[in-house]
């Protein structure tokens, strides 16, 4: 192939690209806070407690895997201090930057078991622009391991003892600034990540994506395969819809509903897929009420094709923290 047409064939990408991109750009709706807006909600004591865990000195292994210009990815692992969902190690990747000095750390928290390519490329781009960022592992868990609410609820409340935990050895590096802190997530990692900021007020920014609650509505509206067949299941085990329903909603405390009040929506960005069938847009929508209207974008694409925004999700969420920390 000779060069002329390689450049004609560039061209055209590019071309492409771009019309995407535009094309993308103009089918979504923003949003502002709510100017109504007063504040979120004080913390109970009572609640703080049940996501409270012994103090400890943080022994972790650190190894570095990945080193780039501008940052080095280091795999940080330490034993937990209370464990109420399986007995793992914390498990960070920690994308943090070569140069001296403290700087804002984002803490992502994945879609799914481990770490996933979505979590990965929110890391890379903010570690490229000067942001340390902390990709915390989910612990494993497979859904037809889960027969009660009371495990949906340790799973659920294992997530925020481990976030905070990572926040305690976060606070303790020379690199990160303790004033500076922010999470991210997006689909379950949305939902992780309002459970956290709702729980630790040293998160001083939120960034939530395609999540929704409560649990129990996010189970019932869900087209998943997954999560019809599992409930489909119970349903062939004689347990009936409102059972569920009702179980659920009883026994899951560690809901992004419940939670969402303690979440500064003044500094919260949430973004939303109008034809999302696997975490619904009326989930999406009560979560984003609860929190007090934040500042949102609604994609204008189902939950997997919101995908092809994932490049302007990581630009505007980046410009979304620069702008809350004055970086």
């Amino acid at each position: 192939m000779n060069t002329k047409r390689k450049d004609r064939i560039k061209a055209k990408i590019f071309k492409l690209a771009l019309v995407s991109s535009s094309v993308l750009l103009c089918s979504c709706a923003h949003y502002k806070c709510d100017p109504a807006y007063v504040g979120p909600s004080k913390r109970s004591a009572a609640m703080l407690e049940y996501y409270s865990y012994p103090k400890q000195q943080i022994e972790a292994e650190v190894e570095k895997i990945v080193e780039k210009k501008h940052y080095v990815v280091e795999r940080i692992e330490f034993p937990s201090a209370l464990n109420v969902f399986n007995a793992e190690n914390v498990k960070v990747d920690f994308y943090v930057q070569k140069k001296l000095g403290m700087f804002p750390t984002i803490l992502v928290l994945p879609i799914g078991n481990g770490v996933d390519f979505c979590a990965k490329g929110f890391a890379r781009h903010f570690a490229s622009n000067g942001f340390n960022c902390a990709v915390v592992h989910n612990r494993h868990v497979d859904i037809e391991d889960i027969g009660t609410a009371e495990q949906v609820e340790d799973y659920l409340r294992q997530t925020v003892l481990d976030g905070r935990q990572v926040l305690d050895y976060l606070v303790e590096r020379k690199e990160v600034d303790g004033s500076k802190l922010g999470c991210l997530g997006m689909s379950l990692g949305g939902i992780r990540a309002s459970i956290v900021a709702g729980v630790d007020e040293r998160l001083k920014c939120s960034v939530i994506g395609l999540a929704g609650g409560s649990m129990a509505d996010v189970a019932f509206h869900s087209k998943l395969k997954e999560v019809k067949e599992y409930m489909r299941g119970l349903a062939e085990m004689g347990i009936s819809s409102e059972t569920i329903h009702s179980e659920v909603s009883a026994k899951v405390v560690t809901d992004p509903l419940k939670l969402a009040k303690y979440i500064d929506a003044g500094n919260t960005l949430m973004y939303t897929a109008t034809f999302d069938r696997v975490i619904h847009r009326k989930c999406g929508d009560m979560l984003w009420e609860a929190a007090g209207k934040p500042e949102a974008v609604y994609f204008f694409s189902g939950h997997f094709t919101s995908l092809l925004y994932l490049p302007y999700a990581e630009r505007d969420s980046l410009n979304f923290f620069k702008k809350k920390f004055g970086t």
